[in-house]
């Protein structure tokens, strides 16, 4: 499954070059042939020249570490996609396309604007109607046909728009590439159409949370956390340990979280960590660190399981000794990113590696807690989160949770699904992860997502953390500041979250 799913993505990565490609040789035909009016003609020459760095823009503009200096132009993309709807109209209403080619690509530009429309507008405005955030997460619900969940809250997956053909095909090929084409695009307004009743809804739903109130925890047993930094492949970013270490502090958070992957597992990178944990730790902060999986380790599992294991339980060893976590996972939730990282993993592998990582983990560092996150609520992790419930070296489990494109609804379910299993086990419970997708769905709905997680965890007596992901946009679009480095609505009600909650602890 896993390199089924990298073919996928690089055809995906394909495609979206032939697309780049089509666009800039097309409107050079165009302009060859001159056959057109002047203004049909500009508003194709100004869609093939801003095409490609209107591309590059938007997914600069889509991550902390390079939309500071670029989310202000971020407005480019959906003005590039609105001379793309005018161009293709414009070849309609004149007559410059077959209609068969040019009605289809119209519907696709113009899906595509409003959608971008609204995610560029989530930035600037929190409480967008449903109607318009609908457009985007029926997109998102589109491409999800194809990614998964991944396609709304990935920064990379964006879909480009297609000029109108305004002149005779002079080969079959082309005659082919272009019905390929208009299909492609009749099928994407297809599957957005069939979506948009479903993301509407969707959208609406979160407003359920509205009137959830946080239950008192009087004895001070409820922290709240923040999970920090981008995914670590190698030391901690500059940018990222100033920012996030300093929201960390500014909601004084009680634990923080970060995710490493096996390329980040190196001494020097680990003691980097370490070091610039240091003055957080030395607060009474707790650190959780996950450990995720590499580029290469499907093709590492497939040949050797008990080999890669091993590796593993290598880094187990390193991250423990180096950084000396108060949590450690050994599997970034092994049935969502696990799965998709390794392909079909057999729950037995998924078992033996746990229970010797637990082993391994409490045997260099008694303290160190190891834990195990559910986060699909499928089948399979509902065994293993009763597996690690009954397993004496699995000291936390808990869940990972975030709405998927069901938008408040599914959350509701998942939340619902966490009460059900959490009655079969008296051991503590973390919320390793509580997201949601402010671009896709909108901020005030990020809002409250995170509110209803929190209201939801502080009426059950054995959840004790609730670690919200995360401090920034980086690799997933889920973050408390946005790429420009402004801060979401969402921090004030953490903050407020936080001091309810210290104002009904004993002793205040």
């Amino acid at each position: 499954m896993a390199l089924r799913r990298e073919w996928i993505i690089m055809g995906y990565i394909a495609v979206s070059v032939a697309v780049l490609l089509w666009d800039v040789l097309l409107a050079a035909q165009i302009a060859k042939a001159r056959r057109q009016s002047r203004l049909f003609l500009a508003l194709t020459s100004i869609c093939a020249l801003f095409i490609v760095p209107g591309a590059l823009i938007v997914v600069a503009a889509s991550t902390v570490l390079t939309g500071r200096a670029i989310h202000l132009v971020a407005w480019v993309w959906p003005a590039v996609l609105l001379f793309y709807v005018a161009q293709s109209a414009y070849a309609i209403v004149r007559r410059h396309a077959t209609l068969f080619f040019a009605v289809p690509i119209f519907l696709h530009n113009v899906t595509l604007f409003v959608a971008a429309l609204a995610r560029y507008l989530s930035g600037w405005v929190a409480d967008l109607p449903s109607p318009l955030l609908g457009a985007a997460v029926a997109q998102g619900g589109a491409m999800g046909f194809v990614f998964g969940r991944e396609a709304l809250w990935s920064p990379w997956l964006m879909l480009l728009p297609l000029l109108a053909p305004a002149y005779p095909a002079r080969w079959r090929v082309s005659r082919s590439v272009r019905a390929v084409l208009a299909m492609g695009a009749a099928a994407s307004v297809t599957f957005t159409t069939i979506e948009y009743p479903r993301a509407v809804y969707a959208a609406r739903s979160f407003s359920t949370f509205d009137s959830d109130r946080l239950q008192e925890r009087p004895r001070g047993d409820f922290a709240l956390g923040l999970h920090i930094f981008p995914v670590l492949d190698g030391a901690p970013p500059p940018l990222p340990i100033a920012r996030d270490l300093a929201l960390a502090d500014t909601l004084d958070v009680r634990v923080v979280s970060v995710t490493l992957v096996p390329e980040g597992v190196r001494a020097t990178s680990l003691d980097s960590l370490a070091v610039s944990l240091d003055d957080i730790r030395r607060d009474s902060v707790l650190l959780a660190v996950s450990l995720g999986y590499g580029r290469n380790d499907a093709l590492a599992f497939q040949n050797d399981p008990e080999g890669y294991l091993r590796r593993r339980l290598a880094m187990v060893d390193q991250i423990v000794r180096r950084v000396r976590p108060d949590v450690i996972l050994p599997a970034l939730d092994p049935s969502d990113a696990g799965a998709n990282a390794l392909g079909v993993v057999p729950p037995a592998w998924w078992r033996d590696y746990l229970a010797r990582a637990a082993a391994l983990a409490h045997q260099l560092r008694p303290r160190t807690r190891v834990a195990l996150a559910a986060s699909t609520f499928s089948s399979s992790d509902s065994a293993l989160y009763a597996w690690g419930a009954g397993h004496e070296g699995i000291d936390l489990v808990g869940f990972s949770l975030a709405p998927s494109f069901g938008g408040g609804a599914s959350l509701s379910t998942r939340l619902r699904l966490a009460t059900r299993w959490m009655r079969e086990t008296r051991k503590e419970q973390w919320i390793f992860s509580a997201r949601a997708y402010p671009v896709s769905f909108g901020e005030q709905n990020q809002e409250r997502a995170i509110w209803g997680v929190l209201a939801w965890a502080t009426s059950q007596p054995r959840v004790s953390t609730v670690i919200v992901d995360g401090a920034g946009d980086y690799e997933s679009l889920v973050g408390l500041r946005d790429p420009g480095g402004r801060l979401r609505p969402v921090v004030a009600s953490i903050a407020r979250a936080r001091e309810q909650l210290a104002e009904t602890a004993e002793g205040r």
